[in-house]
């Protein structure tokens, strides 16, 4: 029986792909530098803003510290421009917690960021822990934010499950003994990963973790 649903966030709960290439492009021109397409800009997302920023002045010779400061700015002010929550997500959160499920996010993005935009968007309510880039854990595919939950709700692993669009959510479930299910409609890559089943949309997970 499913007790315990850990989520990614953005890819999976969320679409942020414009806000963090407007970000990314952002920094980039006031540094001189040409705009990237968002395409290129949301491969380089999945394993923290720092990670996202160094991938991002690669092909050039400018201050990583100075860049990164830029872009955290930037983004702190325009974190809901475009962005939204993937369709049946609220609906589905309600459902699944409505069931006695207990959700969570463990995301690579900072902590502060991930807790304004599920607040602003009307979810954050239905989440008994939000857990950040900048907690007290590495980032995933690192499991030790998952294996951290677990204990706090005295689960056992099978009961546990990792929802999210990314390999690095897919390693850190696997690392941690969780089932997992992978969001086909985000924008990461699997990498080989193996989840226990793939889903083209929100509601089709809530409908498929009920056979659970």
């Amino acid at each position: 029986m499913v007790k315990l649903i850990v989520f990614d966030l953005d890819g999976t709960l969320i679409d942020s792909r414009l806000d963090l290439a407007g970000a990314v492009n952002h920094m980039r021109g006031t540094m001189g530098l040409e705009p990237l397409t968002a395409d290129r800009v949301i491969s380089f997302v999945g394993n923290g803003v720092p990670n996202l920023v160094r991938r991002a002045i690669a092909d050039a010779e400018v201050d990583f510290d100075e860049a990164l400061r830029r872009m955290k700015k930037y983004y702190s002010c325009h974190l809901m421009d475009s962005t939204s929550l993937y369709p049946g997500v609220k609906a589905g959160l309600k459902e699944l917690g409505a069931q006695g499920i207990k959700l969570a996010v463990v995301t690579n993005k900072p902590t502060g960021a991930a807790t304004v935009i599920l607040e602003k968007l009307g979810v954050a309510g239905f989440l008994a822990d939000i857990i950040g880039g900048d907690s007290d854990y590495p980032l995933k595919p690192e499991p030790d934010a998952l294996n951290a939950l677990r204990p706090k709700y005295r689960l056992p692993a099978e009961s546990c499950w990792m929802f999210g669009d990314h390999y690095t959510d897919l390693e850190a479930g696997r690392r941690a003994g969780f089932r997992r299910a992978l969001a086909k409609y985000g924008f990461g890559e699997a990498r080989g990963e193996k989840p226990d089943f793939e889903v083209d949309s929100f509601s089709e997970f809530v409908m498929a973790i009920k056979g659970f």
